[in-house]
């Protein structure tokens, strides 16, 4: 005859979390690595500033980025680019009456403070009204 109420069965109330977890380890992992390949443009060691105003037009698919690497390169996006071809590039975007005529300037920490001067000079020449000098927020 079966004992009935008196033993410990088999079957366990108990939450098992590790199966949780493994899935979590999985996720974190998966996002660490698809974080970096999201960013848009070359990596630039930007300034760092104390106030810096945000700039989420910046990130939109349709605005003009120009990044300058520490050697002085001039990179449109991902897309290595020379001054003139830069100058033609802005001349072309912005010459059919756009009201919003803007572009965002990521220099590195380690440029030339005249190297700056010469882009910002040569994008107004372009056309360009407004220039957004992007820079990190400081940590405090």
């Amino acid at each position: 005859m079966a004992k009935r109420g008196y033993g410990k069965s088999g079957v366990s109330a108990d939450i098992n979390v590790t199966p949780m977890a493994d899935i979590m380890l999985v996720l974190l992992i998966i996002f660490m690595i698809t974080t970096p390949l999201l960013q848009s443009g070359i990596t630039v060691n930007l300034p760092k500033a104390k106030n810096p105003l945000d700039a989420p037009e910046a990130d939109k698919k349709e605005s003009v980025v120009v990044a300058v690497n520490r050697e002085g390169r001039l990179y449109y996006g991902k897309l290595p680019i020379t001054e003139s071809d830069l100058y033609d590039l802005l001349v072309k975007k912005f010459s059919g009456g756009e009201i919003n005529k803007t572009i965002f300037l990521k220099a590195d920490n380690a440029l030339a403070y005249g190297r700056v001067v010469e882009i910002v000079n040569n994008c107004r020449k372009a056309g360009v009204e407004r220039i957004g000098l992007m820079a990190d927020k400081e940590k405090e």
